[in-house]
């Protein structure tokens, strides 16, 4: 099993969101048995592209996401395909070990590479061939060419230059920010009113980059910093749930039951290793 890397978080405009996923965690890493490759992306693209990664298992397995507002590129020697903005956990089935391989973006970010109606991707997992694009098409062919990660990565990010072509949204990231600041617990009029735009345009912002609502994004991030707090410090919910502006114990455990699909008990076990006390 290849060893764990840990990667430094870079300075970037992205820098106050990195998402998280118990899986890619230490814990979650040695409860499911896999060995894990990761390198962030180079500039210009460390403004858009979290990381490159690479997971490895010796057995099938279901590969368990939860919500983190982000799409991805997931790709295997059979093909490659995209996962859209998840609004609830879900398991991505491995039907035999070997080495996969993925690109993590920042939200909103695969825009910037591709023009679609995102909101159709939400909840899905679409083919490469969904954006006809031919050379994504036969991405996984010049992956699985080379034989070691760091080429891997690299054959990924020249094919991400190739198509990379930045455009402005100055409001549209202000109401980003302001999110991420908030850590989900915003009103969207109060982000419309701060940013100087209609709640209406910025729901349609919204869903024309990331394919949910502002409000429907708001609830990710603040099920992302409820699932991290749990996570690291193992705190009590009652507390998480008053640290994180919501009502009551109640409330946070039926958030996440909605978007994890478990309560925050079950969530832990699921992702920590026996080696790991709850």
């Amino acid at each position: 099993m290849k060893a764990i890397v840990r990667v430094k978080v870079v300075n970037t405009m992205n820098s106050q969101y990195q998402p998280f996923q118990p899986v890619l965690s230490e814990p979650g890493l040695q409860r499911f048995g896999l060995g894990l490759e990761q390198r962030r992306a180079t500039a210009p693209l460390s403004r858009v592209v979290h990381s490159y990664l690479q997971i490895t298992t010796d057995k099938p397995l279901s590969y368990a996401v939860i919500p983190d507002g982000t799409q991805a590129v997931f790709i295997s020697p059979q093909g490659s395909f995209v996962g859209g903005v998840q609004s609830q956990a879900t398991d991505i089935p491995i039907s035999q070990g070997g080495e996969y391989f993925g690109i993590r973006f920042y939200p909103a970010a695969l825009s910037y590479f591709f023009t679609s109606n995102f909101s159709e991707i939400t909840d899905n997992y679409v083919d490469s061939d969904y954006f006809d694009c031919p050379s994504f098409t036969h991405l996984h062919e010049r992956v699985y060419a080379k034989s070691d990660f760091l080429s891997r990565s690299k054959v990924c990010e020249q094919w991400l230059l190739s198509r990379f072509r930045p455009f402005e949204r100055k409001s549209f990231d202000r109401a980003l920010s302001l999110i991420y600041q908030a850590e989900g617990d915003i009103a969207v009029a109060e982000i419309g009113t701060q940013v100087g735009i209609s709640g209406r345009h910025l729901n349609r912002l919204f869903r024309q980059y990331i394919g949910v609502s502002t409000k429907a994004f708001s609830q990710i991030i603040r099920i992302q910093s409820a699932s991290r707090t749990l996570f690291d410090s193992h705190h009590d919910s009652a507390k998480t749930a008053l640290s994180l502006g919501f009502f009551d114990q109640a409330h946070l455990l039926n958030q996440f039951k909605k978007q994890l699909l478990s309560n925050p008990s079950s969530f832990l076990k699921r992702y920590m290793s026996d080696s790991y006390n709850l």
